[in-house]
């Protein structure tokens, strides 16, 4: 198994921050029902994909097998809670107070900087629609 790219980052550590952070997603008024009509019941498996996903963006390890986008063009597009643009401003607030409250200095730093360039990259890609030339 690669060295992690954190020197002090843990499976255990990521994992207890996945479950904080979307114990407060499901919480929230707004995103809770989103997130709420795709996992209802399979929690568990979304918290150790979740937990891949972050071990591979903070530690460099190889253990997220997926594709954002595609998960995320589904709730935009299926459902009768759907995203919009301004959701990732509701998630990034859970994700600072959640990785400020479970994972140490400067792991939450870069944390919350790597979850602004994926939020930033998903808004992009799944709403940006450039008007056509007139």
């Amino acid at each position: 198994m690669p060295l992690p790219l954190e020197p002090n980052i843990s499976r255990t550590m990521v994992h207890a921050f996945v479950v904080d952070f979307y114990s407060r997603v499901r919480n929230h008024d707004i995103l809770g029902p989103i997130f709420e009509e795709r996992l209802e019941g399979h929690w568990d498996a979304h918290f150790e994909k979740l937990t891949d996903f972050w071990m591979t963006v903070l530690g460099g390890i190889p253990a997220y097998k997926g594709n954002p986008f595609g998960a995320h063009h589904q709730v935009v597009n299926e459902g009768k809670h759907r995203m919009a643009p301004g959701h990732f401003d509701h998630w990034l607030n859970l994700f600072d107070a959640s990785t400020n409250e479970t994972l140490p200095e400067p792991l939450a730093a870069i944390a919350q900087v790597k979850a602004r360039r994926i939020a930033d990259s998903l808004r992009q890609g799944l709403f940006y629609r450039p008007k056509a030339a007139e």
